[in-house]
């Protein structure tokens, strides 16, 4: 397992958190999402043989919250 944190533009309140915990938890391989609001901030814990950095940033992007860096 991996953990990882990846800044993200626009996280304002508690229904975008939502949306990026549904987001990335249906991924495979993703064990748990802590997406911050105050911090513009998600915590990824996931296995590196099901996805891959990219993947997660990837996915981010599709549901509209641009990972900075």
């Amino acid at each position: 397992m991996a953990l990882m944190t990846i800044t993200v533009q626009e996280i304002h309140c508690a229904s975008c958190e939502h949306t990026i915990r549904s987001a990335l938890g249906r991924l495979d391989g993703v064990q748990s999402v802590r997406p911050d609001a105050v911090r513009n901030e998600v915590r990824v814990c996931y296995d590196v043989t099901e996805i891959d950095e990219a993947g997660l940033r990837r996915r981010l992007a599709e549901v509209g919250y641009e990972p900075v860096g």
